[in-house]
């Protein structure tokens, strides 16, 4: 089973919409695809009653992220799989189960995605956060990404004022964790660029020469052999 794990260099920088165009482009393509959240924070409670939209402590949770995932893959399997462990606060997973009295399952953000093995031939893992965030106690995604063999690291970062210090910055700390990013999506945020939108890629090949640099437009969903 061939693994590719998306992470960001922050939150909200376009991790899950690369994640479900890499997914939908791989189905297209007749790859068994299979889409992977180990943790989700921020999620929501789905109402008991759709008549009075009346939701009680013992609702289900439900993450947006995961949903869009299992959805841009062609809903494999079921979603309990792809998102084992969600938790309501929208802070870091580790900082979220604390506020609900539990602790994440460690041993399950990697057991979960071995359980898909049988279900897909490409299995898409969507990380929390960025690439240095804390996912469990005393786990960042970077120190998940090393525990799956042989994986590939996409790093996703938004394409705006900034994203040169913001790639360089996690590029080199991977380095000195000893991973390495196969491939950047600078993604754009929104339909409306800033000045430097159109260089940034331009500038981070200059100082990141062995890094493959792949620029995502505002809304783009047919992707090409030179996005996927």
């Amino acid at each position: 089973m061939e693994i590719v794990f998306v992470s960001g260099t922050g939150t909200e920088v376009g991790k899950t919409y690369v994640a479900q165009q890499l997914a939908v482009a791989k189905r297209s393509a007749g790859v068994r695809v299979g889409v992977y959240k180990p943790v989700a924070s921020g999620c929501i409670r789905q109402p008991r009653n759709s008549e009075t939209n009346s939701a009680t402590p013992a609702a289900p949770l439900l993450s947006s992220d995961a949903t869009a995932l299992w959805e841009a893959a062609g809903r494999p399997w079921n979603l309990d799989a792809v998102c084992p462990q969600r938790f309501e606060a929208s802070v870091a997973p580790d900082e979220a189960a604390r506020r609900s009295r539990q602790r994440v399952d460690v041993d399950l953000l990697t057991r979960g995605a071995d359980r898909w093995r049988d279900h897909c031939d490409t299995l898409i893992i969507e990380g929390a956060g960025g690439l240095l965030s804390p996912i469990a106690d005393d786990l960042l995604n970077i120190d998940l990404f090393r525990r799956f063999q042989d994986a590939e690291l996409y790093l996703v970062a938004a394409n705006r004022l900034g994203v040169i210090h913001e790639v360089i910055a996690t590029c080199r700390a991977a380095a000195l964790s000893q991973v390495s990013v196969s491939r950047l999506y600078l993604s754009a945020t929104g339909p409306t660029a800033d000045e430097s939108s159109p260089t940034n890629a331009e500038q981070i090949r200059r100082w990141l020469p062995e890094l493959d640099v792949r620029k995502v437009s505002w809304g783009q969903v047919h992707w090409g052999r030179g996005l996927v």
